[in-house]
């Protein structure tokens, strides 16, 4: 059981790193998280991120989140059974991410997640060692803020259905005009500015919306919940199909509202977060059929290597799409986008696969590791 529950874990992350590469590939191929998608895209694109936004969008990065919360509880249970001393080792490791987050996120993609887990790890680091009651008080508290504190009052105080203008046109202009440039010191600039906004973002409404769903992780990995699911099959697949339909709800209303800000906030700080988890559920009952195992299998070889994962796909994405590479940066439709990121992802999994037969770890995890563990 243990080795199919390690199976399942890392299965899950290289699943998910194929729905964060879709998101991810349109930040690079477009100005988009300065503009407002829904009206941006027309027609056959606009059909296609629409799909996108109901399936894949903020229902990847919560799946990571919570596999990152459920590492943290498996690395304190570890160090007990090893008599390591957790903290001083933990921290090691958050730092390097923390560094390796900042060195992505400013020289090659503002987008990152790396530097928003490793800050958010340091707080939910305190709950590993706590009752697993804890945890699921701690994350409930943080969702009841995110909706009192900051969602219902958007709300209430604006016109959700207006569609909002995300930025000037003079800044949208600007951002475009680097990142379709050679001008490598100018994109910096632009990766600094709105990397820093996700910093700040991070520190003021990341402790009430993604932290909960690490410590839903941390919570998982007490209580065992993924084997609860393997022995309750019947129930979880109604949780599941619940769930799911409730998600999707809650990110159609981005649909109807022609995607306001306000909608938009409220399909990825809630509907995102709600699908992922029935992902999750799903991702855990397929894991127990012998065939879908099969199929599922090559998966946990890029699961293996997600770190190094995650930066090659920025790495291969700012060549194809910004001025510094092929400069295909707002020229292409995006079911060609898309096509891109499956082959990218695709051609990762044959790499994860041919590497690991000769190697253990990959070569950041590697790094990672020697610096966690001092060895």
């Amino acid at each position: 059981m243990a080795k199919q529950r390690i199976f399942s874990i890392d299965a899950l992350r290289g699943f998910s790193l194929l729905g964060i590469l879709l998101m991810n590939i349109l930040t690079f191929a477009f100005p988009y998280q300065i503009i407002n998608p829904f009206e941006f895209f027309q027609q056959q694109d606009g059909a296609l991120f629409k799909i996108s936004s109901l399936f894949i969008i903020a229902s990847f990065y919560p799946i990571f989140a919570f596999l990152f919360g459920y590492g943290l509880s498996i690395m304190y249970q570890n160090s007990i059974e090893k008599e390591l001393n957790y903290y001083p080792m933990i921290i090691r490791r958050l730092s390097f991410l923390l560094l390796i987050g900042m060195i992505h996120g400013i020289f090659i993609f503002y987008g990152d997640i790396l530097a928003t887990y490793a800050l958010l790890g340091f707080i939910a680091i305190i709950f590993v060692r706590l009752k697993p009651q804890h945890s699921l008080v701690a994350l409930t508290i943080g969702f009841g803020i995110l909706i009192l504190l900051y969602i219902l009052p958007m709300v209430l105080l604006q016109d959700a259905t207006q569609v909002e203008n995300f930025v000037g046109l003079q800044e949208l202009e600007r951002v475009n005009n680097i990142l379709a440039s050679a001008d490598y010191l100018s994109i910096i600039g632009v990766n600094l500015k709105y990397f820093g906004m996700n910093v700040a973002n991070t520190i003021l409404v990341g402790p009430f919306s993604i932290l909960p769903i690490m410590l839903f992780g941390i919570y998982a990995h007490q209580i065992n919940w993924l084997n609860k699911i393997r022995n309750h099959k019947n129930l979880y697949t109604v949780i599941g199909l619940v769930i799911f339909i409730l998600g999707l709800a809650i990110k159609m209303i981005q649909i109807v509202l022609e995607g306001s800000m306000t909608s938009q906030l409220i399909s990825q700080l809630l509907g995102g977060p709600i699908v992922a988890l029935s992902y999750i559920i799903f991702f855990v009952l397929l894991c127990e059929d012998a065939t879908a195992r099969k199929v599922l299998n090559p998966l946990q070889y890029i699961g293996k290597l997600s770190l190094t994962t995650y930066l090659t796909q920025s790495i291969i994405c700012i060549f194809i799409f910004y001025g510094i590479g092929l400069n295909y940066y707002g020229k292409l439709p995006v079911l060609t986008i898309y096509t891109i990121a499956i082959v990218i992802y695709l051609v990762q999994l044959l790499l994860s696969y041919l590497y690991l037969k000769k190697f253990k770890q990959g070569p950041i995890e590697k790094l990672w590791r020697k610096v966690t563990y001092l060895k």
